[in-house]
């Protein structure tokens, strides 16, 4: 580990002064379709099994706070709403993700931002800013541990570092000065958690309902004059000594003085809820099978991926659809069966199909540091996958990051469109449009308390 450096104070320091600053036309965009793209996956997955038993296992009352939950349209304090709907956020593996932190920003911080704000009823460009400050702590803190390796280890990071960006910016709501800013990293530090080898299980988006709730505690208890140590971070036996593997700490500082990480290193949005790792892979193998093949006649699939490409989808022989989402295999079998790969696409009777099962025993994966075939050169992720056919043809594809990565966003429209899809899923308690509108409108909202409540059409039943 290099000279400790006060990273402590270089984060503190940061929300301190961003706080003051006014957001540009550009990062204010891309902040509200943050907003849209998580509340949007938030209400799809409000009503999946997880879900309900966060519900049950919480005992949120109704009446109890001033805090939105996405799935009932009932309000209870912001600790909880915020666990919940990052919880509902995560379930379907449809939310965004950040190659710079290996994980997924926004559906740790948007719920625990947009809660604190209908608590508080701070005007909406408040919120936009503080979502932006702790997007902005993620990705100087995994630059710093570094995250891919850290990811290696087993980390989730997600949520490891996840509640450091969520302390970040519950502080700013929060007001928090300079030294309980300070204890609030020193706190979040101490709630860091999340093994990867839940990945494919249900309480994998659990970790996100951890990084929201404890982002929001930490800052609390801070408030409340609960300590730590100031130099936490950096410390001997910190966050970067426990989490990190050869830790740089002078990354830090670069990354902070970037005007803003939201605009300069943006986000990856899914077309299809699954592992972001998995994406190219699919894409590519829907341009094969839109090409006119017949899955019945595909005797091998070779898929090649970037070195650490397979380090996510961790399921070869998935049996859920929880599992699922983790599966090249599956995956690349799914898009070559049917074509398309949609919310439909990872249910669990979908994966036990024998028709699929079978299709997706010919799929082999493997990494390799140049693709292939095409072009030696790629922009972070390559995938290309190869189709063998029982006469012998032998059909390719390749594709880099997806449609919808930072390095070739969804259009308005498009993200527009994937956020009604989404709010029509079954138990939905708002209107689509209204819903849309009032957060297109966020930036000029001079209260968010009622954000969402012209938006709701009927109460859910109790889940």
């Amino acid at each position: 580990m290099n000279q400790p450096v006060p990273v402590t104070g270089q984060l503190v320091d940061f929300c301190v002064e961003a706080r003051r600053a006014s957001l540009d036309q550009d990062v204010t965009h891309r902040a509200v379709n943050a907003f849209v793209d998580t509340v949007g996956v938030a209400v799809a997955g409000a009503h999946e099994p997880v879900v309900t038993a966060m519900h049950s296992a919480l005992r949120l009352t109704a009446g109890a706070g001033a805090a939105t939950v996405l799935g009932t349209g009932r309000r209870v304090d912001a600790h909880g709403a915020a666990v919940v709907n990052a919880v509902a956020g995560h379930a379907m593996d449809f939310d965004d993700h950040l190659s710079d932190v290996n994980g997924h920003p926004s559906v740790v911080l948007v719920p625990p931002v947009l809660a604190l704000g209908e608590e508080l009823g701070l005007p909406g460009e408040h919120l936009l800013r503080a979502y932006v400050i702790g997007h902005q702590v993620m990705c100087a803190v995994s630059a710093a541990l570094p995250v891919r390796a850290h990811w290696t280890a087993g980390w989730h990071a997600t949520e490891t570092v996840g509640v450091l960006g969520v302390a970040a910016a519950a502080g700013t709501l929060l007001q928090l000065t300079t030294s309980e800013m300070h204890h609030a990293f020193g706190i979040a530090a101490s709630m860091a958690a999340g093994s990867r080898q839940n990945c494919g299980f249900s309480v994998k988006p659990v970790h996100a309902g951890m990084a929201a709730g404890n982002g929001i505690l930490a800052a609390r208890l801070a408030a409340a004059g609960v300590d730590a140590d100031p130099h936490q971070l950096e410390a001997p036996l910190g966050y970067f000594a426990v989490f990190g593997k050869d830790p740089d700490l002078t990354a830090v500082a670069p990354v902070l003085k970037e005007r803003w990480t939201l605009s300069t290193r943006g986000l990856n949005v899914k077309a299809f809820p699954a592992c972001y790792a998995v994406h190219p892979a699919g894409e590519a193998a829907l341009e094969i099978r839109g090409r006119g093949l017949d899955p019945d006649s595909v005797t091998d699939v070779t898929v090649t991926v970037q070195p650490t490409g397979l380090t996510g989808p961790i399921h070869h022989a998935p049996v859920t659809a929880d599992q699922a989402r983790f599966s090249m295999e599956y995956t690349v079998a799914a898009a070559l069966a049917d074509g398309r790969l949609t919310a439909g696409s990872f249910d669990d009777a979908q994966v036990t199909r024998p028709a699929l099962r079978r299709l997706m025993a010919t799929v082999r994966t493997a990494e390799a540091a140049a693709p292939p075939f095409g072009p030696p050169d790629f922009t972070r992720w390559y995938a290309t996958v190869e189709v063998t056919t029982s006469d012998g043809a032998r059909h390719r594809a390749r594709r880099g990051m997806p449609h919808g990565s930072a390095h070739d966003p969804l259009s308005d429209e498009e993200l527009d469109t994937k956020f009604l899809d989404c709010l029509r899923s079954p138990g939905s308690v708002f209107d689509g449009p209204a819903l849309l509108a009032a957060l297109r409108d966020l930036p000029s909202a001079r209260d968010t308390a009622q954000l969402l409540g012209p938006a709701r059409s009927r109460t859910a039943p109790t889940l």
